[in-house]
């Protein structure tokens, strides 16, 4: 266009020229402005200062923007008489503030924290700058170096200044170049291409002699591609790339969904089998018991005029349907580890109660037991001690007795269980001693309550019977 100004140089008519001016520099605005509202409502999510900082940067940039298009000649007086000085002014002000800004956003990492870059920080600033250069253009423009002589064209002072400019673009492109933190490669071609197109404007910019004239014009197109790249890149770091990972992460948490129903169906699978395994063995484990009963019963039928023989059977009948109730209960329950206390102690006591109908008939037996759960390795031993109790009480208890009571009390105090048994019969013989007990019975009970639940056993046999267990719940660990 220099080479050849006969054929490509023309000044245009002020009338045309403004409506491509204004048209173009609206443009700009809005782009400016786009920019500041991606990088400044997109940090409460992305925390990412870089882009904040562009942003807020493009604010001032827009905000000098709207006033250079304001103060151009050709349009209404923008508070002061309008002239090319006026204008061009504004221009340097807003391209100089461009350059420092894409500048300084290098130095300023995406994924770090910076504690002068906050939002109403920035704000500040950028509109204390704006209303700086507001009061020097139109208020004390003596203070500032013009730029821009009627009929002379631009001053030495505006041309040196858009090479200053140029220089800091120049820099900037070759640091941006060599920059590592961009979300992706075509951000940084973004970046770079805005760079040099800006360049190309800014020279442009630095030749021209009318403020009407070709240069004008091919310096705002230059203008206007370079804001649509620097906007497209600052799209790119904060709704783009973003978004684009959202997308790939949600697709791998679909992945991994579907993954983990496959793998929930399979565990369901095999926990179904456990559990039908685990039943089975409980289902072939009473009645194994059963057939020991059984077997037993049958063997004492061959002596039945022997009393000593029929009680011992009797007695380890009612120990081994004791042990045969709990694989009762646990294939009953769906849980194939606990069984209600309740329910035990009640079917222990028809238990008893069956093996002994004409000694319990006049015997009312109190159950006194709260809402709780033993494990199986806890619910056999207080089973069989309990039995022992009961079976002592409806045999020996109430002898000499019209009637009898018996109470039975269960509660659990964190992890602490508190068994209770008490009858109003006839008691212990004065000089009862446990531990010199040559029979099972009590001391049996006394070995299972201390060796294996781990816990105290008290008796009192003065006033009735009295005894008083407490053992620990977590002694044992759950198995299925």
């Amino acid at each position: 266009m220099g080479t050849f100004p006969g054929y490509f140089y023309r000044e245009y008519e002020i009338g045309y020229f403004l409506v491509f001016h204004n048209v173009t520099e609206i443009f700009s605005v809005i782009v400016s402005f786009s920019i500041f509202g991606l990088g400044y409502y997109s940090y409460s999510q992305s925390q990412n200062p870089h882009t904040l900082f562009l942003g807020i940067g493009f604010l001032a940039v827009g905000l000098i923007d709207f006033m250079h298009a304001l103060g151009y000649a050709g349009m209404p007086d923008f508070v002061t008489p309008n002239s090319g000085n006026k204008s061009s002014q504004f221009w340097i002000f807003s391209r100089g503030i461009t350059a420092f800004v894409l500048f300084v956003a290098i130095f300023i990492k995406p994924n770090k924290q910076y504690k002068l870059i906050k939002e109403r920080t920035l704000i500040f600033f950028a509109f204390l700058l704006v209303g700086i250069v507001f009061l020097l253009v139109i208020f004390y423009n003596d203070w500032i170096p013009k730029t821009y002589e009627q009929g002379k064209g631009l001053t030495t002072f505006k041309k040196n200044a858009e090479y200053v400019i140029i220089a800091f673009l120049f820099l900037s492109l070759i640091l941006y170049s060599r920059a590592n933190f961009y979300t992706s490669k075509r951000q940084l071609q973004y970046y770079l291409s805005a760079f040099m197109v800006c360049i190309f404007s800014e020279m442009v910019f630095a030749v021209y002699t009318s403020v009407f004239d070709v240069y004008n014009v091919l310096g705002h197109i230059y203008k206007i591609g370079a804001f649509y790249l620097i906007y497209k890149a600052v799209f790119i770091a904060a709704i783009n790339d973003p978004y684009e990972k959202l997308i790939h992460t949600n697709q791998l948490l679909c992945k991994e969904i579907e993954e983990n129903k496959i793998y929930s169906e399979m565990i369901q699978k095999s926990l179904r089998e456990k559990e039908n395994l685990v039943s089975e063995i409980f289902h072939r484990t009473k009645n194994s018991i059963q057939l020991v009963r059984s077997i037993l019963m049958i063997q004492a039928s061959d002596f039945p005029e022997d009393k000593n023989i029929q009680s011992i059977v009797e007695d380890t009948s009612i120990k081994i349907q004791t042990m045969s109730l709990v694989h009762d209960h646990l294939y009953a329950n769906k849980d194939l580890s606990e069984i209600k206390v309740s329910a035990y102690l009640e079917s222990l006591v028809e238990l008893v109660k069956q093996a002994y109908p004409s000694a319990g008939k006049d015997i009312s037996i109190d159950i006194q037991v709260g809402e709780g759960s033993l494990l199986l390795d806890t619910a056999v031993p207080l089973g069989l001690i309990f039995t022992e109790l009961l079976s002592n009480s409806i045999k020996y208890a109430f002898s000499t007795l019209v009637s009898g009571k018996i109470v039975i009390r269960f509660s659990l105090d964190d992890t602490i269980c508190h068994f209770e048994y008490l009858d109003n019969g006839v008691g212990l013989p004065k000089d009862f001693d446990l531990g010199k007990q040559k029979k099972l019975g009590l001391s049996l009970a006394k070995i299972i309550a201390e060796k294996q639940m781990g816990g105290t056993l008290s008796i009192d046999g003065t006033q009735g019977f009295q005894m008083k267990l407490d053992f620990p719940n977590n002694l044992y660990k759950r198995r299925v």
